[in-house]
């Protein structure tokens, strides 16, 4: 799982422009090699671990539509990102010698496409998920993630660094104080109870978080909106469909060995040396000139976009 930096902007529906705009290089990057969907099946997400309340569970879906307001598509919530989160932090609540923790998800398929036929045609043939069975972990795999999830305290010595940098604070306990900073904050600062705010005032008010916790939850809930949806998020593989990602596209492919052609053939429904066609969802000038403002920061990456 990769992190995402992004400054939260003033307007939901901007916000959730970038996010359409970065999701395809979000799961171009940190989805497993190999993904990607191309029905809208999805498998049943993981069952609630009970490691949040409902009381967090209501307040975490309120932060996710912060993140990703809902409109005429689905917001963070109905995203998964809850389920999602949740599967994260419980990663490990079930590992032992016989069953890995679930970090990785295993692989090569998930399914969602077929086996090619001879001729290089899509088959009725689909391989099993293979992305539902996670892998094990090595041993130093192991230990960093117990402690970025459980703090210095997961390893018997503490973290390597605690000596140098201090303690390591787990996500675990980060998400619930922050949750619970979230919701009094909310009273206490005039808005009312989180889970009831105004579309604008919880943009407001998402705003006025802890900035390492505001971080966390956009990681997170970006991560859940993309992911592949044998993680817990992406439910109904929506949030490839927001930022039109085809999804894992393999054993099919794209260029199709074809038996009877002796060559390599093009799928006619995705053609990889012909041009794609106009942009599905042009950016917004706002959202354009927001990319300008972030490019402009790292001039050696510098790239003028138009509208």
């Amino acid at each position: 799982m990769r992190n995402i930096r992004l400054r939260v902007l003033p307007h939901a529906h901007s916000r959730r422009d970038v996010l359409r705009y970065i999701g395809g290089a979000v799961v171009a990057t940190a989805v497993p090699p190999g993904l990607v969907g191309c029905n809208n099946s999805s498998p049943a997400p993981p069952p609630s671990t009970g490691f949040f309340t409902d009381a967090e569970r209501a307040a975490l879906a309120a932060l996710a539509n912060a993140v990703i307001p809902p409109d005429d598509k689905p917001g963070g919530a109905d995203l998964g990102a809850v389920n999602f989160i949740e599967g994260f932090m419980t990663a490990f609540d079930n590992a032992n010698a016989t069953t890995p923790p679930a970090i990785y998800a295993g692989g090569p398929f998930s399914g969602r496409a077929p086996y090619a036929n001879p001729d290089g045609t899509p088959s009725t043939n689909f391989p099993a998920d293979s992305f539902s069975s996670y892998l094990f972990l090595d041993i130093v795999k192991d230990a960093g993630w117990r402690v970025q999830l459980f703090g210095s305290s997961a390893l018997p010595n503490g973290a390597p660094n605690d000596a140098l940098l201090g303690a390591v604070t787990g996500l675990r306990d980060q998400m619930k104080q922050g949750i619970a900073d979230a919701i009094s904050g909310s009273v206490a600062n005039g808005f009312g109870d989180l889970t009831t705010l105004s579309p604008d005032d919880l943009q407001t008010y998402f705003n006025t978080l802890e900035i390492d916790f505001k971080n966390l939850i956009i990681d997170l809930v970006s991560q859940a909106a993309f992911c592949p949806p044998e993680y817990g998020g992406n439910t109904n593989l929506a949030g490839w469909e927001m930022c039109h990602f085809e999804g894992d596209q393999l054993p099919l492919g794209y260029s199709v060995w074809s038996t009877s052609q002796n060559a390599y053939v093009e799928r006619p429904d995705a053609p990889v040396s012909t041009a794609g066609g106009p942009d599905p969802e042009p950016l917004s000038a706002d959202v354009i000139s927001y990319i300008d403002e972030l490019i402009s920061a790292f001039p050696t990456y510098a790239k003028t976009f138009t509208p």
